[in-house]
């Protein structure tokens, strides 16, 4: 059951991502967390982390080479382990914290 809803809520937030302007993310394969590329953005990691934290209330990690890796540069990741009513208040607050910049 928890397997199942693990499925729809990585749904949701993939979904979520690629609807944002300048911001694309792959399914995962295997964790509970979203890798979303916001190169696109014109925006670093640490930017797009702060305002987040600051203006949408939201908190994302910023993929900092020194955490992740020289991949990970230009990305942030967020946790889909939680109920589908805080992903959706996130990311409707990300919408509006987006549109503002």
């Amino acid at each position: 059951l928890f397997l199942e809803h693990l499925t729809s809520m990585r749904g949701l937030v993939v979904r979520r991502f690629n609807e944002l302007p300048g911001v694309s993310c792959a399914l995962p394969q295997g964790c509970y967390v979203a890798f979303a590329d916001i190169r696109q953005t014109g925006r670093t990691a640490s930017e797009i982390h702060h305002d987040l934290l600051t203006h949408a209330r939201v908190a994302v990690v910023p993929g900092l080479p020194r955490w992740f890796g020289p991949g990970a540069d230009g990305h942030i990741r967020i946790s889909f382990a939680t109920s589908k009513e805080v992903l959706e208040e996130a990311f409707q607050r990300m919408e509006r914290a987006m549109a503002h910049e």
